[in-house]
């Protein structure tokens, strides 16, 4: 049975919520956050570095708002843009984190398309998968939040006080809440 349009709305729209509170959370801390810093180099091999995580994440929201930008576009992940500006320009970066939460806002605000094809690459065969804008917002918010797990990391090696929620999933913290609710009912 399929639900009615005003609750698929709503769920879209706490998908989207979602989303926006890990990417607001990832522009408070570049607003912390030393240019320097940004493109620091991090690892034995030097190849972590903070301004890629984010570019990467940006790369990924760009694709699905490419995507839904018209009737029949086809999601594809790995051809992405890859600004390498934004790996070294904090302050592009979070202003194209800024305009990615208003496109997305704006974009799933109302009804949507549900269905959605993406182009996957298996081993250099390419195949059309269909999927749904609410499962990629899904998939990208956990996407968001893994990469928003080291960059904490890379910036608490560095000095940078993060936030003890930054890069944890929802359904962690919810977990560690009721770990502490049942703590508290058994002391």
């Amino acid at each position: 049975m399929k639900q009615p349009v005003s609750d698929n709305n709503r769920a879209l729209g706490q998908i989207v919520d979602e989303n926006v509170h890990a990417i607001g959370q990832l522009v408070q801390l570049l607003d912390q956050m030393p240019g320097t810093l940004y493109r620091q180099c991090f690892g034995a091999r030097n190849q972590h570095v903070i301004g890629k995580h984010v570019r990467h994440i940006i790369d990924h929201y760009s694709a699905l708002l490419t995507a839904t930008s018209g009737v029949g576009g086809l999601l594809d992940y790995e051809n992405r843009n890859r600004d390498l500006s934004l790996e070294k320009d904090r302050r592009a970066a979070r202003d194209c984190l800024e305009e990615t939460v208003g496109a997305l806002r704006s974009r799933f605000e109302g009804p949507c398309a549900d269905e959605l094809n993406m182009r996957h690459n298996s081993a250099g065969k390419h195949q059309t998968v269909k999927t749904s804008v609410e499962r990629e917002l899904v998939f990208l918010a956990s996407h968001t939040i893994h990469h928003m797990a080291i960059i904490g990391m890379l910036a608490e090696q560095a000095g940078v006080k993060v936030s003890s929620d930054f890069g944890v999933h929802p359904s962690t913290l919810r977990y560690l809440e009721g770990q502490a609710a049942d703590l508290a009912r058994s002391a």
